[in-house]
């Protein structure tokens, strides 16, 4: 299928459901939650990029979440995976997303548990990308045992959708002898907390102050305090989509200043790390940060050692 055809059958397919979606009457967080009882999860977010035109339903469980789709909007059987024609090709380039997205199982080492823990709070990895983050700020405290003691993140977050209520925040542990704690919220509260303890991953729920239109913007921060022991010699953080600036601030304590620090992007899990210049140290406050303009969908980091 050429990208022609692949676009065409695409935008079909999304007028097609946002029709009969918009004619059933339901909700995408009603038909969402169905779904789900169905054994075909699919989330918010993916059944707007759907309708929307901006991706498209590919893989097996999202054809059958289709043919779910079809029975529950009254279509015939065949309406809607008739317009999706024959799959992309699998491989490298196959494999973006619109708008140069990319998804969760291609940033993640272990994208299976990051799928499992998002499970425990009835979320999907399509939802760790929604509401869009176009700005993060995200700041480390470094104790003077070396651990990594807290984190403060800031977003600035437009909604894919209406209704737009949640955001899920997934956070993985050198180890985990106790949960990590929120400390502080502005915008947002937390409304459920999960954890895998054998992967050391875990799950915040957070709801939003109040209920977002499409195309909204908000703010939203959120502090959290890891358990004790945290010495991972590095942090980072992934981008799904292109965004506008991502910032990563490390303070550490002047009793524990690293000898090497440094900045780096993986554009994917399995392409090896490219280290950038961008990393800047204020002797005054033992503080580095590590600043993007524009940032690419992957992972940026920092790596430190003693």
């Amino acid at each position: 299928m050429t990208a022609d055809t692949t676009t065409r059958g695409r935008t079909e397919f999304g007028a097609a459901l946002r029709t009969a979606i918009g004619r059933s009457g339901l909700s995408l967080s009603e038909i969402s939650q169905r779904l789900r009882e169905q054994n075909t999860p699919v989330s918010v977010s993916a059944l707007s990029y759907w309708q929307n035109g901006e991706n498209r339903p590919e893989r097996a469980s999202s054809l059958a979440a289709v043919a779910a789709l079809e029975a529950m909007l009254g279509q015939r059987p065949g309406t809607l995976t008739s317009l999706l024609g024959p799959r992309r090709p699998r491989g490298r380039m196959a494999t973006k997303r619109p708008g140069g997205a990319v998804t969760y199982d291609q940033i993640w080492r272990r994208p299976q548990n990051m799928a499992h823990v998002l499970s425990k709070v009835d979320a999907v990895p399509a939802d760790l990308d929604s509401p869009h983050r176009l700005s993060q700020f995200v700041s480390y405290r470094v104790n003077a045992q070396g651990c990594e003691e807290s984190m403060r993140v800031r977003r600035l977050v437009r909604a894919d959708h209406d209704n737009t209520t949640r955001f899920v925040f997934v956070v993985r542990c050198s180890t985990l002898p106790q949960p990590p704690v929120v400390t502080f919220t502005e915008g947002c509260r937390v409304a459920r907390f999960r954890a895998d303890v054998p992967s050391s991953t875990s799950v915040f729920e957070f709801a939003l102050d109040r209920p977002l239109a499409g195309g909204e913007l908000a703010a939203v921060e959120f502090a959290l305090r890891f358990p004790p022991g945290q010495t991972s010699g590095h942090t980072q953080v992934a981008i799904y989509r292109p965004a506008r600036e991502m910032v990563l601030h490390i303070a550490f304590d002047p009793a524990m200043r690293p000898r090497t620090c440094l900045g780096y992007f993986q554009p994917r899990s399995a392409l090896p790390r490219e280290y950038r210049p961008g990393v800047s140290f204020d002797d005054r406050t033992t503080t580095y940060q590590f600043i993007t303009l524009d940032p690419a969908p992957g992972q940026y980091g920092i790596e430190w050692s003693y």
